[in-house]
């Protein structure tokens, strides 16, 4: 006699065949032998996957698409989507477009003309139109522009063929109606180079990296206004340029003085050092240190900037300071100018050393031509003009005396008291120091140079120079006067301030005043572009380049894009390492994690931070330790609440990582072994974790099949199913948005379809399972589109499906559903349905899309110990208790189905004695084909668009007596 057995959930998926032997695995009892188009519902039950809306056609039906979520806060999310140079934005399911324009007239012609008011649109955009009266069958579709002027456009189709207004389909147009563009900016990213792309988000901003490309940074400033440039290395603000200058109150002396300045920036960046403030101007100076007085420094303020470092070298006896000189911290003004009365220097802290550690390379040293003669001009401007890319390099003119005549000896004649003896040392503007070698009648008749002085701003002294210092040796001053002299200034050389990056051969030099000639050498080329980007601690981590795979440079906190370093380092200096495990290690993603940033490379997962599990880390104390010896592959990491799901590197296994207290470690295990057939052979590509409302994981696979996922640690639940649709999935994508049912993870994909004998690629949208009204709220068909409205027999606006086979579902103006018989679409995607059966005039909701088929198989039945298996069984009847469901059909195998009667509206349920009337939520009892089976199989398939969830199987179940 059969007794009842029943299988209450399905949580351990579709089952690999190679552990179809396994009974004794408790898991065996839950899964299933095939769920196609099924997921597993996260309280056990397994579901018909859901639908998909239409959304937009790609550009292009064969060139690779990549979604890309944006997510700034929990209410604004967008779906970059990436094309062949080109990106656009979805917001709410729909592509966000500029302000629209005003339609003044559409023609019907052979093409249809839409006039316009202002604003030239360019041959390729994608348009909008809707709101016109009269030719209502082009509200609410895309065109393609073709044929554009200032104020017109010929109408074309999605894929760029031109329509034909003037047919009986469309009316003539009588009257308003408006046309806006899709926005879309510029992309540097072709097609072929989508699968390379890694991204990281900040609220407002998302960094790329790519191997081909220097990074770029993409910025949300409004919904069409969005910014995408390449990341500029180093402060965003620049040192203070304009009138530096320095006056003091000490006499004159022996001793030289030099500073520097730095603006520091709202958010407390600081920007590289300013050029040289020295005392080189006026004669060298007593010694501040022992004389009371104070040297004034007062510059022109900077854009941006809230306030000014003030950097200090020590003082200098007869020699100028040059730029090379260490300086220290002596204080910040919000001022312009800025009092030095002997602050000691803190060399602790020091002016930054502009670094930028990525692609290509910057200018390392300048070479001088011809030094040119600058007497009485302005100070020279530095520029560097790039010849074959490069940005960035900055640099100060050095002025120095390069020769000295003279143009009048002075003296008192007869070597009396105001003469000039051999020997004598003279100073003159500039820090220019002279020796006296020869003299006539106590004139000076030769002289060399003893310092060649140094300025840095200004206008360089003309000629003739008079002597401002004359000294006979230590303590003795001189006394001849009226010397002058001609002296040459020339450019000495250019000091480095900024070195620039992405030089492939050394840029040009050039002065803005004068004729001097200089040459630039560019240093060894850097270590190529970064490949992997994250945030983590208020840092941007760009990792990975591409000639040092396991690199890793960190940005200065709260400056992202500053990557200066000081010396001495400080903590909130930049840095840089290397993760160094015997073999190569090439860092494949990064997420910041409570216990540091977690690193994935091809060989294992590495934890950062500064020493010990959700210590800090910065540029003094950072701490690497490896955590588990599985490699991960390109695409990035999910996370799961506070699971990271990866792939692995060794093949398309997908693992969890999870941090281990007990052990201060992070572990994780196989989690697709269960279902190993789907991956075998195969690679995931992209995936996309959506936890609202279903706790699901979609992957997208290399052969286009879509694989689910639902993942639940808390309960031990892993559930792999697998979907399938007419044509290939390419790319995934969710971000959360608002629904009827509240905040969802919207599931956007890729699809690429054969559509009236052209391949498209279809964005589309997962739709969400709510029947708060029953079948009426259904949506179990793919590249859909629903009509809600007033009572009617006909539809436009399903173009997208020309030619291809369609089902849905019809609820009548009195509430009936019923199912749509299948037919072929027209091409203008204009239909008419069978008018309902009276007293219902027409339809007031239509679903209309792509049937698809889910498909349950059930494992080999066995009841425990002692084992059933190999014995033969007999299944008369089954139980399937069933929410919110109707249509299935079940039977031993998938070629000998039958209806299931108490799922069919009109049908009185055996259980309920109750007329079915809508979606059913109880128990559907079904005989079965009696005949005896060793594994005691049965099949169960939703071939109408009707939604459909097994929470639970009995099947009666008689045992034989001996085994096959």
């Amino acid at each position: 006699m059969a007794q009842p057995v029943i299988q209450t959930a399905f949580t351990s998926g579709e089952w690999a065949p190679n552990l179809n032997a396994r009974v004794d695995v408790a898991k065996y009892h839950t899964g299933a032998a095939l769920l196609e188009n099924f997921y597993v519902d996260y309280r056990g039950g397994a579901t018909a996957s859901p639908g998909s809306k239409y959304i937009y056609q790609c550009l292009s039906g064969t060139n690779a698409v990549r979604l890309i979520p944006f997510q700034a806060s929990l209410a604004i999310s967008y779906i970059l989507v990436f094309e062949n140079l080109k990106l656009y934005f979805l917001n709410n399911g729909v592509p966000v477009v500029e302000t629209a324009k005003t339609i003044t007239g559409i023609t019907k012609a052979n093409p249809g003309v839409v006039t316009h008011g202002g604003g030239a649109y360019v041959n390729g955009d994608r348009v909008f139109i809707t709101g016109v009266a009269g030719m209502t069958q082009v509200n609410g579709n895309y065109y393609t522009v073709a044929g554009a002027t200032g104020t017109t456009f010929q109408l074309a189709d999605l894929a760029g063929n031109l329509i034909n207004t003037n047919v009986a389909f469309y009316s003539a147009y009588t009257s308003g109606g408006t046309v806006a563009r899709v926005y879309t900016i510029a992309s540097p990213y072709a097609s072929t180079e989508l699968n390379q792309i890694k991204y990281a988000q900040d609220v407002n901003i998302m960094a790329f990296c790519h191997p081909n490309y220097t990074p770029y940074i993409l910025t949300l400033i409004g919904a069409t206004n969005w910014t995408l440039a390449p990341i500029v290395i180093g402060p965003t603000i620049p040192p203070p340029t304009a009138s530096l200058a320095f006056a003091t109150t000490l006499g004159a002396g022996t001793w030289h003085y030099a500073y520097r300045i730095t603006s520091v920036d709202v958010n407390g960046q600081e920007s590289s050092p300013s050029a040289l403030i020295t005392s080189v101007l006026a004669s060298p100076l007593l010694d501040l240190r022992t004389t009371p007085g104070t040297n004034t420094l007062s510059w022109t303020g900077v854009t941006g900037a809230v306030s000014y470092n003030i950097y200090k070298a020590l003082p200098r006896q007869s020699n100028a300071i040059s730029a090379g000189t260490m300086f220290g911290f002596i204080g910040n003004t919000t001022s312009t100018t800025f009092y030095d009365s002997n602050y000691l220097p803190d060399f602790s802290i020091n002016s930054p050393i502009v670094t930028n550690p990525f692609s290509g390379t910057g200018v390392q040293s300048v070479v001088m031509g011809v030094t040119g003669s600058y007497a009485g001009l302005a100070f020279p401007a530095v520029t560097f003009t790039p010849v074959s890319g490069g940005t960035g390099a900055t640099g100060f003119a050095l002025i120095q005396a390069t020769a000295v005549t003279v143009a009048g000896g002075g003296g008192s004649g007869g070597g009396g008291v105001g003469a000039y003896l051999v020997g004598d040392v003279l100073g003159l503007a500039g820090g220019l120091f002279l020796s006296v070698t020869a003299v006539a009648s106590g004139g000076v008749t030769a002289v060399s140079i003893a310092n060649p002085g140094s300025i840095s701003g200004g206008t360089i002294p003309a000629n003739n120079l008079p002597v401002l210092t004359h000294s006979r040796g230590i303590g003795n001053p001189g006394v001849g006067t009226g010397a002058t002299f001609t002296v040459t200034w020339g450019v000495t050389g250019v000091t480095i301030n900024t070195p620039g990056l992405g030089y492939l051969a050394a840029p040009t030099v050039s002065f803005s005043t004068g004729a001097a000639t200089a040459t630039a050498t560019t240093g060894t080329a850097v270590t190529g572009n970064p490949t992997v980007p994250a945030f983590h601690q208020q840092r941007l981590f760009l990792m990975g380049l591409t000639s040092s795979p396991n690199q890793i440079n960190a940005s200065n906190p709260s400056a992202i894009f500053n990557f200066n370093v000081s010396d001495p380092i400080l903590a909130s200096d930049a840095f840089q390492g290397t993760l160094n495990s015997g073999q190569l290690n090439t860092i494949q993603s990064a997420i910041s994690q409570p216990q540091g940033l977690i690193i994935l490379t091809d060989r294992l997962a590495w934890l950062i931070n500064g020493g010990s599990p959700g210590a800090a880390f910065n540029a003094i104390d950072a701490v690497a330790n490896a955590q588990i010896f599985n490699g991960s592959s390109n695409p990035p990491p999910l996370i799961a609440v506070d699971d990271i799901l990866y792939i692995q590197a060794k093949n398309s296994i997908v693992r969890d990582l999870i941090f281990n207290y007990s052990k201060q470690v992070y572990t994780g295990a196989d989690i697709s072994v269960q279902s190993s057939h789907l991956f075998f052979g195969y690679q995931i590509l992209e995936w996309a974790f959506a936890e609202e409302p279903c706790k699901l994981v979609w992957a997208v696979r290399n052969d286009g099949i879509l694989l689910c996922l639902t993942f639940l640690r808390e309960q031990e639940m892993i559930a792999w199913t697998h979907r399938v649709t007419e044509g290939s999935y390419k790319s995934i994508a969710s971000i959360t948005e608002t629904s009827l049912i509240g905040n969802v993870d919207a599931v956007y994909t890729v699809v690429q379809r054969s559509i009236n004998g052209v391949i498209v690629q279809y964005i589309e949208r997962f739709v969400e399972q709510f029947f708060p009204i029953g079948a009426t709220n259904a949506w179990q068909v793919d590249a859909g589109l629903r009509y809600d409205g007033a009572s009617t027999l006909s539809f436009t606006g399903a173009q997208h499906l020309a030619g291809a086979t369609v089902t849905g579902l019809a609820t009548d103006n009195t509430g009936k559903v019923t199912v749509i018989t299948p037919f072929v679409m027209a091409t203008t995607g204009a239909f008419t349905l069978p008018a309902p059966a009276s007293p219902a005039t027409g339809y007031t909701r239509v679903v209309v899309g792509l049937a698809y088929t889910p498909k349950f198989k059930t494992l080999g039945i066995d009841t425990g110990n002692p084992t059933i298996q190999g014995k033969m069984k007999k299944l008369p009847e089954v139980t399937v208790r069933v929410a919110n469901t109707l249509g299935l059909q079940i039977g031993t195998d998938f070629d000998n189905l039958v209806n299931m009667e108490d799922l069919i509206v009109g049908n009185v349920g055996k259980n309920t004695n109750e007329v079915v009337l809508d979606l059913v939520t109880g128990d559907a009892k079904q005989a079965l084909d009696p005949a005896w089976t060793v594994p005691g199989q049965y099949c169960i398939q939703q071939s109408l668009p009707y939604p459909a969830t097994i929470l639970g199987l009995i099947p009666q179940i008689a045992v034989g007596d001996t085994p096959k």
